[in-house]
């Protein structure tokens, strides 16, 4: 397993890219996995539009483990006669599941040290959504993202987030969550053989982009072998699971019990809960206490 996980998070708060931010799960009926999130015990935003985009969504908010927030974006169809920003193209051809990750930095100095690491990118671009911060009253939470060429960040892309308001995104009503979750501990992603992680994704594990500070904070970034991800998911159903950091594992599990939905229990790695792809959006999503 290669993983971004370091000893420390000693992470200067203006490095070019300092973590994960939140990670993008694409779905074909935004409606009805917004139902299914509530029903996972997720807290969820209500459905917005991106302004000039074909695209809406939905997200799951966490104070975060580090206490500087990272979230879950569930990102659907709103208008398919409007520019989706290539998520057509990926339900089409690879169906529902993880879409990308956004990195949590800055975006101007992300673009000099992409530059200086030589992957190709689009540049800065704008984005606006607006969000209930209390029920029936909408700011806009604006952002500035740099999105690289296709290449560097594989097997599943990345690009920078840059949040110009946050207190408007991690509204407190979002944040506290019945299944007990406060905050992303990785994303993890199975590799193919034919498969090698992207010059991007070895610049950020080896923290090239974070100016010789320790690591990435928050939510660690794993990637796994065939054969290490059979070990702990059994037969793959996907190749890519959220693992979420809860406060009581077993409030959790009541939970669980209560919902009705399968799950099992963690046989490998850390102690936890596991939810199948068929039921969380494409992607395993887990459940543990970091034990």
């Amino acid at each position: 397993m290669f993983s971004t996980s370091k000893d420390t998070t000693d992470i200067a708060s203006d490095a070019p890219i300092s973590g994960v931010d939140h990670v993008i799960i694409a779905v074909k009926d935004l409606d009805a996995e917004h139902a299914r999130a509530a029903k996972l015990g997720f807290t969820t935003t209500e459905i917005t539009p991106h302004v000039g985009w074909g695209t809406a969504n939905t997200c799951i908010m966490f104070p975060g483990l580090d206490g500087q927030g990272d979230y879950v974006e569930i990102l659907g169809i709103r208008d398919p006669n409007i520019g989706t920003n290539g998520l057509a193209e990926h339900l089409d051809e690879q169906g529902e599941g993880m879409l990308s990750i956004a990195l949590k930095g800055i975006a101007d100095k992300a673009t000099t040290v992409f530059d200086a690491q030589g992957i190709n990118h689009f540049g800065i671009e704008a984005l606006h959504r607006d969000v209930q911060v209390t029920p029936g009253r909408s700011q806009r939470a604006s952002f500035r993202l740099v999105r690289p060429q296709r290449g560097p960040f594989s097997p599943v892309p990345a690009f920078v987030c840059e949040h110009l308001n946050p207190g408007i995104v991690w509204a407190d009503r979002f944040l506290t969550h019945a299944n007990g979750a406060i905050g992303i501990q990785a994303i993890q992603i199975m590799m193919s053989h034919d498969q090698n992680i992207g010059s991007g994704y070895e610049a950020l594990i080896s923290g090239a982009f974070s100016e010789d500070a320790a690591g990435p904070i928050g939510g660690d970034l794993e990637f796994y072998s065939v054969e290490s991800w059979s070990r702990i998911y059994g037969e793959a159903e996907a190749s890519e699971a959220v693992v979420y950091r809860v406060a009581d594992l077993n409030k959790t599990g009541e939970f669980l019990d209560q919902s009705g939905l399968n799950y099992r229990k963690a046989e490998q790695g850390k102690r936890g809960y596991i939810v199948s792809p068929q039921d969380a959006s494409g992607v395993y999503m887990v459940f543990t206490d970091g034990s």
